[in-house]
């Protein structure tokens, strides 16, 4: 475990606020070794942040993790809501008009955006009775060329003096020294720092919106997750990379979100499943 967490702030209850929500879900889970694993095999067809989300919020219910769906969904599988029963809040993308420029007298569309909210329209499978049901879990799988492929990601040969250095990006290319014992969670982290933008310019340096310090913290955030979710070594050597590249004692909300989104991307490149809502921003 961290020797603190990444955000010196006192955690929000999911159930009630939807502030610095990508963070608490990010300290959940580097503190709780096993959660993202346990959240995809029950939720494997929602979004990374999503599938946490459900997780701690059924935990801190004392729930077990299980299947989800909206009323009407239990509904059809001859299931009902027991009565009380407060519902599971999830991020959700929601599609706003722009208001016209002007006067406000023009019929002209101002086109649309999506934001991301909070909605309370799932219960999980504990919260219904009636007819039996089974879902069978899934357990995740990852294939690297095909995530490569998917990213339009290139691997080059490893050639740089540093022969400490485990791996490297470019542009939209990686190397990752030969003598590296954990190769896997090295790819994860170089292929973070170009889904991230963190090479859009070249080779990963500071940057005029974010210092080198943070990127780390990302793309590492970003490489536990990934190692957590398909329960792959590395998992303690990440928390303690983290720990060391972080400067302060909080991580940007953004950023946060930003380690999800990279994460969930990475993860379905190379496992492409159908994904019901999303909380990856564009």
């Amino acid at each position: 475990m961290m020797a603190k967490k990444l955000t010196n702030k006192s955690k929000s209850n999911p159930e009630q606020s939807d502030e610095n929500v990508f963070l608490n879900l990010l300290n959940e889970a580097i503190s709780k070794p096993g959660v993202i694993n346990q959240a995809y095999r029950a939720f494997h067809r929602f979004s990374l942040g999503n599938q946490i989300l459900a997780t701690i919020q059924l935990l801190s219910r004392g729930l077990p993790v299980a299947p989800i769906a909206s009323f009407n969904a239990w509904k059809e599988k001859g299931r009902m809501v027991k009565k009380g029963e407060k519902a599971i809040r999830l991020s959700m993308p929601v599609t706003v008009k722009r208001k016209p420029e002007g006067d406000g007298n023009t019929e002209e569309e101002g086109g649309a955006f999506r934001i991301f909210v909070m909605r309370p329209n799932w219960f999980s499978l504990d919260q219904t009775e009636g007819a039996e049901f089974a879902e069978e879990a899934k357990s995740p799988s990852w294939d690297a060329d095909l995530a490569m492929q998917s990213l339009g990601i290139e691997e080059i040969h490893f050639n740089h003096l540093n022969g400490n250095m485990m791996g490297y990006a470019i542009d939209r290319r990686i190397a990752i020294n030969p003598v590296n014992p954990l190769k896997h969670k090295t790819r994860f982290h170089e292929l973070a720092h170009i889904v991230l933008g963190h090479t859009a310019e070249g080779e990963m340096a500071d940057s005029a919106d974010l210092p080198r310090s943070l990127k780390e913290v990302e793309a590492e955030g970003v490489a536990y997750i990934l190692c957590s979710l398909l329960d792959m070594p590395g998992q303690a050597e990440s928390r303690h990379y983290i720990q060391g590249w972080l400067e302060s004692d909080s991580v940007p909300e953004k950023s946060a979100r930003h380690i999800f989104t990279a994460a969930d991307k990475i993860l379905h490149a190379g496992s492409p499943v159908e994904v019901e809502g999303s909380d990856v921003i564009h």
